[in-house]
């Protein structure tokens, strides 16, 4: 999310960073407050849906300050700089196109990059620099990225906030975080705690645990779809009611998991915060990155760079899964929105001649699927005697 903004704002990520935590979270509380939802007229799709996420309030934006009614910093964005940061913001946020809202990446998005170790190892670079001069004074615009990295990840949000998902009820954000990704995709993340040790928690029982399943089948149905999508003559092997079937199962495992809303606020706020990483690690200009000396061509490298600094190694398959997260968040949104599970839609999967073709991003979930898991889904299924 911050992310998507940044990359629609010139210079975003620096005044994003420049902003101050009260301006933040109400930009996350507007995001609630401006999600994807039917126009007029329309039918309201059941709640959960990627048309419908929640209905659970947010506070009232024009209630706040008006300093975050109106961060100075980000009204250049806009061509009039006397608009009201709701007209920023929906100008600006990562709006979908032809929709009447703000749609945040999937759940997926931040069980990828969180497979990355990221969290973990800013969480140290943190440490350091509130800690001591391990890594040199930080210069004051380092210190505005080190506020809000603190101010919004590293403590309880502040009461009644759309973010606050930890309490007395689930006051470790790591548990709500793997419960969220075990709940939703019955995966687990690849790491443990610090010193390599398992990380304990409940693994309730309502939790997709075929979803892997499915969705590695449905990536070799599409693989074989997209190798014969030109095939004319002779036998072809793509079964388009099979990949509808997949899609409509996968519909089913994620919306029973969002029912009257679940889970809506979790992904908010994670999808938020490894966004939040992931763009630093984008910007080499960042004052935080020139301080640690960890400019890089790509964010694996940057990554790398870090965690040798704090002394916590990172994935060291984080480029794949750099490289899938926004696709998988594309695809899996698609799939909730239950329009490729209908009769004729399969060669949406495959086919990049097809209007609003979901190959390409197919095609690099396949390759970067492969090489995360270690199973070849372009070789096919071997039968098992």
């Amino acid at each position: 999310m911050f992310r998507n903004l940044a990359a629609r704002v010139p210079d975003g990520a620096a005044k994003l960073v420049s902003l101050h935590p009260a301006e933040l979270t109400a930009l996350l509380e507007q995001a609630w407050n401006l999600r994807v939802n039917p126009a007029p007229g329309m039918k309201l799709p059941p709640t959960g849906h990627p048309d419908h996420r929640s209905d659970t309030p947010g506070i009232a934006i024009p209630q706040m300050p008006l300093p975050v009614l109106s961060p100075p910093s980000l009204q250049g964005a806009n061509p009039d700089p006397a608009a009201p940061f709701t007209t920023v913001l929906t100008n600006t946020l990562n709006v979908e196109i032809g929709t009447r809202g703000v749609r945040w990446d999937h759940l997926i998005y931040a069980y990828m990059i969180a497979n990355t170790r990221i969290r973990p190892i800013f969480r140290r670079v943190v440490h350091e620099l509130l800690h001591g001069e391990r890594f040199g004074a930080p210069q004051e615009r380092t210190q505005l990225w080190l506020r809000n990295t603190e101010e919004l990840f590293f403590r309880e949000p502040p009461p009644f906030s759309i973010t606050t998902i930890t309490s007395q009820a689930r006051p470790s954000i790591d548990t709500t975080e793997r419960q969220a990704h075990y709940r939703m995709f019955g995966m687990d993340l690849n790491h443990g705690n610090d010193d390599n040790s398992p990380y304990s928690y409940v693994k309730v029982a309502a939790a997709n645990k075929e979803f892997v399943t499915s969705f590695e089948e449905l990536l070799r149905e599409t693989w074989i779809g997209f190798i014969n999508r030109s095939t004319t003559s002779g036998a072809n092997p793509t079964d388009d009611a099979k990949i509808e079937n997949l899609a409509r199962t996968l519909n089913s495992q994620l919306l029973d998991r969002r029912r009257f809303g679940n889970l809506s606020r979790e992904e908010l706020y994670l999808v938020a915060m490894m966004s939040w990483f992931h763009m630093t690690l984008e910007n080499n200009n960042l004052p935080i990155i020139r301080d640690l000396r960890a400019e890089g061509s790509t964010p694996e490298q940057v990554l790398f760079k870090i965690a040798q600094m704090v002394g916590l190694p990172a994935n060291g398959l984080a480029d794949h899964y750099f490289q899938i997260a926004d696709s998988i968040s594309a695809v899996l949104i698609a799939i909730e929105t239950g329009t490729l599970q209908v009769p004729g839609s399969a060669r949406a999967f495959y086919d990049p001649t097809v209007p609003n073709n979901l190959s390409g991003a197919m095609n690099t979930i396949i390759t970067h699927w492969s090489a995360i898991t270690g199973h070849d889904v372009k070789a096919g299924k071997v039968a098992v005697r």
